[in-house]
């Protein structure tokens, strides 16, 4: 499915605030996400980076997912991943915006229950509070004031791989 045809068969109130989304996540650098689309999500990958967003607005509950994924070394059989900035990034966005971190980090997808072999929970620590996060996701839902917070996630974490690699 073209991103295109996915913008037609979705909410009228959800297109503008998506196209604005896909312009924002592909002017980042040195991010530089990768935009794919199936039948049922926007997918933005920066493999540099190691870091996914996802928005699934043909989902029954519409929501946004973005975090830091996961890679397998053929060689060592082992599982790792390239970055995890999150709880940098939290701490970035605390200094413009406390709500807008804590939003964003009471969206942490907590581990319930596990069926991965071992866990893949990471854990976080945020102000004092540790949530162990499934597979290192956050989901937060699909309105105008979310896509604000995903914006700013994704500005203050390029920002931050771009200190980083001076």
């Amino acid at each position: 499915m073209s991103f295109q045809n996915m913008l037609d068969v979705i909410p009228k109130e959800l297109q503008s605030d998506i196209i604005e989304m896909d312009t924002f996540l592909k002017s980042l650098r040195p991010l530089k996400f990768k935009r794919t689309v199936d039948k049922r999500k926007i997918n933005y990958v920066s493999s540099d980076y190691g870091v996914s967003y996802a928005i699934l607005p043909l989902d029954t509950d519409p929501a946004q997912h973005f975090g830091w994924y996961y890679l397998n070394d053929k060689v060592t059989k082992t599982w790792y991943r390239k970055t995890d900035y999150l709880i940098e990034t939290l701490e970035a966005i605390e200094g413009n915006d406390q709500q807008s971190a804590q939003r964003i980090f009471d969206g942490i997808n907590e581990c319930k229950i596990c069926k991965g072999k071992p866990c893949s929970a990471i854990s976080y620590v945020y102000k004092g509070v540790e949530k162990l996060a499934c597979y290192g996701r956050v989901v937060i839902r699909l309105e105008s004031d979310d896509f604000d917070d995903t914006k700013n996630f994704f500005r203050q974490l390029n920002l931050l791989v771009e200190s980083k690699s001076e």
